[in-house]
């Protein structure tokens, strides 16, 4: 894992900004260093986002961040960079734990290898300042407590995954629905529990932005990034200029729903794909297939293992390393914080 994120530094050594000025990385740092205290002449002003912008950047990987500064002596991208690193290799080790311990594929190791370059998009996100490898240590952590019979230890995971990414808030579900198919009803009576974390963080955007609600008022109603009606994303992108993007989705949740249909027989591991593929149903944002890297471990790798497992698609590795090097190093630099906002950042950092 380290050394598959390591490798999407190669063409950016001499330019390392470009990698801590990708989103959403910078405001990542911003809430590391105010904690949503955020001023009116915040350095994204230029982008036209208001104060309550930052309520969207839930606190988990932040806070990590904060703590992190003090190892890399106040240097807030080189920490949010550490944080990256350090979760990225945990969440490596985590899966591969998950895969011995359930017995979930043939050969755990070559799983957990492919867990490190596939697909393409987590390639990015465990590289650069991101919060899905923090929410997958979230998530296998939780997994294991559960097969180890500790349900503090799976609520506590599942509170700290809901501060990590708000799709985080799902997994208390899960639990208690799992919970709730083994009739085990006192601990499927206390996931609740996972949820006084986001209403604890809710409390503190009431005191810092006037609104109880301001992660929901940005996502809902200012960025529309979710809507109710399943799907939505076709209608929206079918006859735009993006309209090809509309097929790329297509085959996106045909592979993901087929890969949640096979793990039918694995209760757990179905009951959280299948509640969160429903969740990406909602999702309208062009940015779908990062929402579906929450499912990609249990619904592409555990799910088609028969597949993957096979001599022949070990001796393609060398194509898909260099497809995803391809594509990551290409698609780092578009989308990138502009350098001024950038410079801004660092001084209000105290760079």
């Amino acid at each position: 894992m380290l050394v598959s994120s390591v490798a999407v530094y190669v063409p950016f050594l001499g330019s390392m900004d470009k990698v801590c000025r990708y989103w959403d990385g910078p405001p990542y740092m911003y809430v590391a260093k105010t904690l949503y205290d955020v001023p009116e002449d915040h350095p994204f002003v230029p982008y036209g986002l208001p104060r309550s912008y930052f309520a969207n950047h839930l606190p988990a990987y932040p806070l990590l961040i904060r703590a992190l500064s003090l190892v890399t002596l106040a240097s807030y991208p080189a920490a949010m960079l550490l944080a990256t690193l350090v979760t990225s290799i945990a969440a490596a080790i985590l899966f591969y734990e998950l895969l011995v311990r359930w017995g979930l594929v043939q050969s755990p190791l070559w799983t957990a290898l492919l867990f490190c370059v596939l697909p393409p998009r987590w390639v990015i996100y465990h590289a650069v300042g991101a919060t899905e490898p923090l929410f997958f240590c979230c998530v296998f952590a939780a997994l294991l407590a559960l097969r180890a019979e500790r349900p503090g230890l799976v609520t506590l995971f599942s509170l700290l995954a809901s501060l990590t990414r708000i799709t985080g808030a799902l997994l208390p579900v899960v639990f208690l629905l799992i919970y709730a198919q083994r009739r085990e009803w006192r601990r499927a009576a206390a996931m609740p529990l996972a949820g006084l974390g986001l209403v604890a963080l809710f409390a503190w955007y009431r005191v810092v932005y006037g609104d109880f609600f301001a992660y929901f008022t940005w996502s809902m109603d200012e960025a529309g990034m979710i809507s109710l009606e399943p799907f939505e994303i076709f209608r929206r992108y079918a006859g735009s200029e993006k309209l090809h993007s509309v097929e790329l989705y297509a085959w996106m949740y045909i592979l993901y729903g087929l890969g949640t249909l096979a793990l039918w027989k694995r209760r757990e591991l179905f009951t959280y794909s299948f509640l969160y593929f429903a969740f990406c149903t909602l999702i309208t944002h062009q940015d779908l297939p990062r929402y579906l890297l929450a499912i990609a471990p249990f619904a592409l790798l555990v799910a088609f293992d028969d597949v993957l497992a096979r001599p022949a698609c070990k001796a393609i590795l060398p194509l898909v390393l260099y497809l995803d090097y391809t594509y990551v190093w290409r698609f780092l630099p578009s989308k990138l914080v502009s350098s001024g906002v950038y410079e801004k950042l660092l001084e209000a950092l105290g760079h």
